[in-house]
């Protein structure tokens, strides 16, 4: 009588290893994934404001000078950025400028920056900045701590034909 009681307890035991092992991968992976996909998110909206950022000032560097002298230049490299940026959420706050550098004079390497660009002189070098507001994927309280703030920027040489 005694084999037959092990075979029985035996058999009544097989499936709960396969079940301790799946509510055990299920407490380890689901947060694994959460974590993966929130960060995956916050990278991919850094990566796109960031390239919107570089292509704005790549466009200004390249910009003829009448363009920039009029200030279109800067409308311009703004609106590139709104563009690019369109595909993102609207949790995602990005504010773009644009703006032109100019020497202080032409012994120093001090700069001053203007975002209206509206000098007779050929500008030293343009700027395009995006600050970007995005949601804390994970802070569930009140205030400003639920917010992650990143400044962008692109500075280049202008071309200066």
């Amino acid at each position: 009588m005694k084999p037959y009681f092990r075979a029985h307890t035996r058999q009544s035991q097989e499936g709960s290893v396969a079940v301790e092992a799946a509510v055990c991968i299920a407490f380890i992976l689901v947060p694994l994934l959460i974590f993966t996909f929130a960060f995956g998110r916050l990278f991919w909206h850094y990566t796109v404001v960031q390239k919107a950022v570089h292509d704005a000032s790549l466009y200004m560097a390249k910009a003829p000078m009448d363009e920039v002298r009029s200030g279109a230049a800067t409308s311009v490299a703004n609106f590139i950025i709104a563009q690019e940026i369109a595909d993102l959420d609207s949790g995602t706050k990005v504010v773009p400028v644009a703006q032109c550098a100019y020497r202080a004079n032409q012994n120093t390497a001090y700069m001053t920056t203007h975002t209206s660009c509206i000098f007779p002189s050929v500008p030293f070098g343009v700027q395009a900045l995006a600050l970007m507001t995005i949601a804390n994927p994970f802070y569930f309280g009140d205030g400003d701590d639920g917010e992650i703030s990143f400044l962008h920027s692109s500075t280049m040489r202008h071309a200066g034909k």
